[in-house]
């Protein structure tokens, strides 16, 4: 560890420049513009500062920050080159070096790298140099170091890993909006096929069910296809079969099935049309068949189930229009029912990004965990009782979730505390609802829960912080977890006190209502008190269970 300013070392004639032979000034090239849009998605994602290598030409093409300071040692560039996946590198010197591939062609390779502090921020002797090197005075490297993050093994890999799985989640839903775009353009071939799929697309919305979409499909090919059968067979589709027939015999799901195993091992990247069956081997099991189309639905690599129509009424064969038709349908559905699925991905993904975070809190403060979820719990139940549904209820959980991420920046002497906190230490931790802000502020995905991570400590008479918000100018979000936090907070055990008895939690309400607390929430509480309290113990009890379960 190194102490005193950066001036001292200015009279070094002599030192080894971090990272050996490799040309750390930035190399501009449009070839590495990809390679440094990712990262700094991956950047913004995780909050942690990255540089991009070329590892081929051993350059620095990128960072994402321009304040900041290249420190990595020879041994962890020369595994650039290597470097398959996310690879964590430990380093005796307290750091831990983060490296993974972001490009690659023939003659280049882009690989991002940076590195956290493992358990305290050190003012390494190496970074002091590479500091006086670019002319640093000691209050910009201080300032630098302060803005480091200190991550164990185990946190950075988890976060890192759901960055990256968020952007590659991203960078699918790109590309299939933009085959659904241009798929689009290619619609003038026919009317019939503009007009049909022009009402599909205005279906395709996640909140639309596979089956209402379907059975709008299955209308409109019926009304442009004349046909003794239509059907659409979502098969397997979360562990059910859904099927939809038109039919004036009786061609059920089974039937439907042994035809499509007929064709087991068939290349169907075109529509399967025959037009003659009865002069083919298929008419000994299907005698009743004279022409068909069978179609896959699927997005090019997912499938999700078929297309059939057959026995033409007033034609003798399927032409190109028919069978593009059925084929443009079958991709409209498949690319909806995969955007199904990758939406319950991401939204899983988010959830436990959140969890991760909550995580990483509680091993900080462990006097206080489980402290979040029941206070996103109890606040989804105020929300319910005030009348609000929908996508508010769904944010204002993930907000009950991270109300107190910004602890994260608080020492960990003042959140383990045992007794009063001095004027200075409360003004730390007054400090954390701006963190936690700045934290979540550029994840898009969280937009609409920083109201209650940022105003959650706001009051109705102004005397809360950090904005000093009065009345109804603190967001609602607020204002609701406001109180669910004052619940938890006051009502639960720590090791130097015991939880407040419930007529006196609810004494205190009474008397900051209007005050402290919105009085709307307030009276909310009191109507629905039975069901938090009970709410709050079966939480504490399957905490407790599940304790048990694992120590055991």
């Amino acid at each position: 560890m190194v102490s005193g300013t950066i001036d001292s070392f200015k009279k070094l004639s002599n030192f080894s420049k971090c990272g050996g032979a490799w040309d750390l000034e930035i190399h501009q090239d449009t070839k590495v513009e990809l390679s440094n849009d990712r990262m700094q998605r991956i950047s913004e994602l995780t909050g942690l500062s990255m540089f991009c290598f070329d590892a081929r030409v051993q350059r620095l093409v990128g960072r994402t920050h321009m304040r900041s300071l290249p420190f990595f040692p020879i041994d962890v560039l020369n595994q650039l080159d290597e470097i398959q996946g996310l690879t964590l590198v430990e380093n005796t010197n307290g750091l831990t070096h983060y490296l993974f591939p972001l490009f690659e062609d023939s003659e280049h390779k882009y690989v991002a790298a940076g590195f956290v502090f493992q358990k305290e921020k050190r003012k390494l002797t190496e970074m002091v140099l590479s500091a006086v090197e670019r002319d640093w005075s000691s209050d910009e490297l201080d300032t630098w170091l302060e803005g480091q993050r200190v991550l164990d093994v185990k946190s950075l890999h988890a976060l890192l890993s759901l960055a990256i799985m968020h952007l590659d989640e991203e960078q699918q839903l790109d590309e299939l909006n933009e085959e659904v775009d241009n798929l689009s353009e290619c619609l003038d071939e026919t009317f019939e096929e503009i007009s049909l799929l022009h009402e599909v697309a205005q279906h395709l919305k996640i909140s639309e069910s596979p089956e209402k979409l379907g059975e709008l499909c299955l209308e409109r090919i019926g009304n442009l296809i004349e046909a003794e059968t239509n059907i659409i067979w979502f098969e397997g589709q979360g562990h059910t079969s859904r099927f939809m027939s038109e039919s004036q015999t009786e061609f059920d799901e089974l039937k439907l099935a042994r035809l499509v195993a007929q064709f087991d091992g068939f290349d169907f990247n075109q529509p399967l049309v025959i037009n003659h069956v009865d002069s083919s081997l298929l008419s000994l099991e299907f005698p009743d068949l004279h022409n068909l189309v069978l179609v896959p639905i699927t997005d090019g690599s997912h499938s999700y189930g078929w297309i059939l129509s057959c026995n033409l009424l007033k034609s003798e064969e399927y032409g190109t229009i028919q069978a593009s038709l059925l084929n443009s349908v079958a991709s409209f559905l498949g690319t909806h029912l995969r955007n199904i699925d990758l939406y319950a991905q991401q939204e899983e993904l988010m959830l436990s990004f959140v969890k991760s975070f909550i995580s990483t809190l509680d091993a900080k403060d462990p006097y206080t965990r489980g402290h979040s979820e029941r206070v996103a719990l109890i606040a989804q139940q105020l929300a319910k009782q005030l009348g609000y549904t929908g996508e508010f209820i769904h944010d204002i959980y993930l907000s009950g979730l991270l109300h107190d991420i910004g602890k994260i920046g608080v020492d960990d002497r003042i959140l383990r505390k045992e007794g009063r906190l001095t004027d200075e230490e409360f003004l730390q931790i007054q400090k954390h609802p701006m963190i936690g802000y700045k934290i979540l502020s550029g994840i898009k995905k969280l937009k609409n829960i920083l109201p209650g991570i940022r105003n959650h400590h706001e009051q109705i008479d102004g005397r809360g912080y950090p904005d000093g918000l009065t009345g109804d100018d603190i967001p609602l979000m607020a204002r609701i977890i406001a109180v669910a936090d004052a619940y938890d907070a006051m009502g639960s055990d720590r090791p130097y006190r015991n939880g407040m008895p419930l007529e006196r939690l609810e004494g205190i309400f009474r008397e900051g209502k209007g005050i402290q607390w919105d009085a709307a929430v307030i009276d909310a509480y009191f109507e629905i008190r039975d069901e938090i309290t009970q709410l709050s113990q079966k939480y504490n009890l399957e905490s407790a269970e599940q304790m048990e379960l694992t120590v055991s």
